[in-house]
This record gives structure tokens, sequence and C-alpha cells, in this order.
């Protein structure tokens, strides 16, 4: 499978030292440079810095071609943008992205997608993570959860 991501998905994956589910689920993973950038800015957290700096071998980095950035919307922010241009340029099978100004271009560009929950659902499904301790650390590092969509996808394990 090829996949691109945005910042979020990969920020708090890893703030819950959960980033390994990346490479079992999906093999290798596409940032572009503004991503990159997004992960180690100083306000990233230094655990997200860290995993930069030591980038492991099966997140890999990637340019769109200037010309594929013009085609998406430039309200959105550069890795958002860069994100999706990568994507739609790479022909990716999915895209790691929780904006929801960001999931909408992806949706009008025709690029499937997830977010951060949607990866964690995966990774449940495969008994991967500790559902209840990876939804309590999500409602600790900041991430905005709706107990809706929780329980619609963590129902099963909570």
């Amino acid at each position: 499978m090829l996949i691109v991501a945005d910042c979020s998905p990969l920020r708090y994956l890893v703030v819950l030292d959960a980033e390994r589910i990346l490479p079992a689920i999906f093999g290798q993973v596409w940032i572009p440079g503004a991503v990159l950038a997004e992960l180690t800015a100083m306000g990233a957290p230094q655990k997200v810095r860290g995993l930069i700096d030591s980038r492991p071998g099966w997140l890999l980095v990637g340019e769109p071609q200037e010309n594929s950035l013009d085609e998406i919307d430039p309200r959105l922010d550069p890795g958002e943008r860069s994100a999706l241009a990568l994507a739609k340029e790479l022909g990716a099978d999915l895209v790691l992205i929780d904006e929801a100004e960001g999931r909408r271009e992806a949706a009008r560009l025709g690029i499937p997608m997830t977010g951060t929950l949607g990866v964690l659902r995966l990774a449940a499904e495969r008994g991967m993570i500790d559902v209840p301790n990876v939804v309590d650390g999500l409602r600790n590092s900041g991430f905005y959860l709706n107990e809706g969509l929780i329980r619609l996808a963590f129902g099963p394990w909570m």
C-alpha cells in the first residue's frame, strides 16, 4: 500500500508510543518536506522530534511537484497541501489526515483517507493496541475527541 501522511496522525501516534503500528499495517509511509518541517519545529513534542532525528527506514520523504500544489486548496496549511499533492501525484492508496478542511479536500480530489482514529481502529482490529489505554492517552494529549466517535470507533474494545 502506498500511504502519505500529514503531520497530525504521525504526531499523535508518536506521542502515544504507537508509531510502530504504521509500518506493521502499511509498510512504508511517505511525508512531504513541509510535514517533516512541522514535525521538527520547536513547538513539536520532543518525542516527535526524536523520531524524526533518527528517522526510521519506513518513513520516507518526498516532494510534490510545484504544479501539483496548484491543484490543492490554497487555504490549507502547507503540510496538508503538500501531503495531498504528494498523495495525488504518487497515486496513494490512502492519505492519513485529521483536519476537517484537509479531509474535505481529499474527498474532492478523490483521495481515500483516514485519520488518527482510523489508524488506531485498524490496530485495534489486529489486536495491536490496548484500546482503553490508547483512548486515555488521546484524552491527555490534546487530541480533540468526540465521545460518540470514540464509541463508534472503539465500542467493541471498550
